[in-house]
């Protein structure tokens, strides 16, 4: 088992990270002196899955529990969820010490985390993620929030859990694609950061996580040590961590142009790291030689859904929603070498538009 610390003064928390964990949640939150009283936010589908094992570890440790069941999938990414979790909070009677767990994937963690730091103004939240997208990225940093039919996570607030408890064997229930879409973003880890963690990936991700668990436990440890690294250092975004957004502005646009129904989160980010790659190449950031090894990790995982009869218009129009456009101009993460990347600013539009229309027209 691994801990990793997200250093941020009184809210500092822990990341803990091993393969059986699950069945040792309630002792962890025992030990962090939380409350007695637990709601689990979680889907009907993973409480089939592994809800009994958290409730058995949670009963142990003499915590009472009352689940609260929510539609899962991007489309549900909304306010009218959170405003049932709301109503479920109210008829629950909880108070302001009163814990809430989320439990499942990074939609689930998102939207129980934005209603536990706005209900009461605010209530404690522990995330124990399900997914290896969540294990990896969304369940650390305290980034809650919801999408709007113009944007995604365009409402939201930062919310620190007091802890994130990961357990990589619930991945073994996880369907190929929803794991391949976790690899996609701990490719973007490698690119931002480290070099072995993209080698990693791309030459063991055939074998997760049946046939390499402890690989697997490596790969997810490195990018949440990433992560803790650049949330402690900057938690609200106000630079550094905008270098986790490496791949994002184009795939976050990609997300909300097919309604969240077509890609997964990951392949959205995969396609967008391959384009960000483009324009880095447009505008000399990036050799030819690291575009193709980044690319090469990308395409290695699996062919990436096609975008077929995709406007790039439509597209672009959700870019100029994304909540890195400023005064009129672009941001990007840029790569500069496997393991750099630049955040540059004010770039040219003409140079988007291109990279976009030819990415999209190549895809016909």
């Amino acid at each position: 088992m691994s801990t990793i610390q997200v250093a941020l003064g009184s809210r500092s928390y822990p990341i803990e990270i091993g393969n059986g964990l699950l069945s040792q949640t309630g002792a962890i939150l025992q030990a962090l002196q939380l409350s007695q009283n637990t709601v689990v936010v979680s889907s009907k589908r993973i409480l089939s899955l592994h809800g009994e094992p958290l409730f058995r570890s949670l009963r142990r440790a003499a915590l009472n529990v009352a689940p609260v069941v929510i539609p899962e999938g991007e489309r549900h990414k909304t306010l009218a969820t959170v405003d049932k979790i709301y109503h479920a909070l109210s008829r629950l009677r909880v108070n302001r010490k009163t814990l809430v767990i989320a439990f499942g994937g990074g939609v689930v963690g998102d939207i129980a985390g934005f209603a536990a730091a706005s209900y009461l103004r605010g209530l404690p939240c522990v995330q124990v993620p399900t997914t290896l997208l969540a294990q990896i990225d969304s369940a650390i940093g305290g980034k809650t929030g919801v999408n709007l039919p113009s944007g995604k996570n365009l409402v939201g607030v930062f919310h620190q859990p007091r802890a994130v408890i990961v357990d990589p064997l619930l991945l073994s229930t996880l369907p190929p694609r929803e794991l391949r879409s976790g690899l996609y973003e701990a490719v973007k880890y490698g690119v931002i950061r480290s070099s072995a963690l993209l080698d990693l990936v791309a030459q063991k991700h055939s074998r997760f996580p049946q046939r390499d668990k402890q690989g697997l436990e490596q790969m997810i440890t490195e990018c949440a040590r990433i992560k803790a690294e650049i949330v402690s250092q900057d938690e609200t975004e106000s630079e550094l961590r905008m270098i986790l957004n490496y791949g994002h502005t184009l795939g976050h646009a990609l997300e909300a142009a097919t309604h969240y129904k077509r890609l997964t989160h990951g392949e959205a980010i995969g396609h967008g790291m391959i384009m960000a790659n483009q324009l880095a190449e447009r505008l000399n950031n990036l050799e030819a030689s690291e575009a193709a090894r980044i690319n090469a990790a990308v395409q290695h995982i699996a062919p990436l859904p096609s975008l077929r009869q995709l406007r790039w218009n439509e597209v672009y129009r959700h870019m100029l929603a994304d909540k890195k456009f400023v005064d009129q101009s672009f941001r990007f993460v840029l790569a500069r070498r496997v393991g750099h990347v630049d955040i540059v600013k004010d770039v040219p539009r003409p140079a988007v538009e291109s990279v976009l229309r030819s990415y999209l027209h190549a895809q016909s």
